[in-house]
């Protein structure tokens, strides 16, 4: 397998197999000061998580026409 048929949500390291991700967003929650991942949702339609620290939701529609940012900042 050439690396140009790995797909998005796999990721492979010299000589491995093949591992699977979950898509996931980087989010920084300026509430506590903490950086997590959001995952997206069973359906596909938002990201969504919470703070570890005070459990403080958050939530990101996922667009159409999309992002090229991978990291935000929640407040």
């Amino acid at each position: 397998m050439g690396w140009r048929e790995v797909r998005f949500n796999q990721y492979r390291l010299f000589g491995e197999e093949v591992k699977e991700t979950r898509p996931h967003l980087g989010i920084m929650f300026k509430c506590c000061k903490v950086y997590a991942r959001i995952y997206l949702n069973k359906k596909g339609d938002a990201f969504v998580g919470w703070c570890p620290k005070c459990a403080a939701k958050v939530e990101v529609k996922v667009s159409p026409t999309g992002s090229t940012k991978r990291f935000f900042t929640a407040e």
